[in-house]
């Protein structure tokens, strides 16, 4: 896959619409999730995404506020491209990015409950309780 990592500001109005577009159709229309999703930390992230129209997407953190860690959240793949291996590649890229970036800080993730084997796959251990976010399980996972 062809990977495009900008931050806020280098996004063109078709690239922040269509990854926008794309958390907007997976976390609400299909997932229900009952939180805001405009947080205000999007003018704050690296976003990472891949397709035309965007098809996957990822925003990072870098450490940030004496932390020592970076975070990967907002991870989305849409319905037509899970099972062939687009969510791992996603992954994979982020971690990537924030181990050559960053490569003293531990990376963490709030995980949805059924994604916990996925991303365990990816090195990430549990890293706390189950919490709800938005309506669904979530664990608190880092990667050392």
């Amino acid at each position: 896959m062809n990977w495009t990592i900008k931050s806020f500001n280098s996004l063109t109005p078709e690239e922040l619409y269509q990854c926008f577009r794309l958390r907007e159709q997976v976390f609400f229309l299909e997932q229900k999730v009952d939180c805001e999703d405009m947080d205000n930390l999007d003018q704050f992230a690296l976003h990472l995404f891949a397709g035309e129209p965007v098809n996957s997407y990822c925003r990072i953190f870098g450490p940030a506020d004496n932390a020592d860690y970076c975070k990967i959240g907002r991870v989305v793949v849409a319905q037509s491209e899970r099972g062939n291996g687009v969510g791992r590649a996603l992954m994979q890229a982020a971690i990537s990015i924030c181990k050559n970036d960053w490569p003293q800080a531990a990376i963490k993730i709030s995980a949805q409950l059924y994604l916990q084997k996925f991303y365990e796959e990816l090195g990430f251990v549990v890293n706390g309780d189950q919490f709800d976010e938005g309506g669904i399980p979530h664990y608190p996972m880092i990667l050392e």
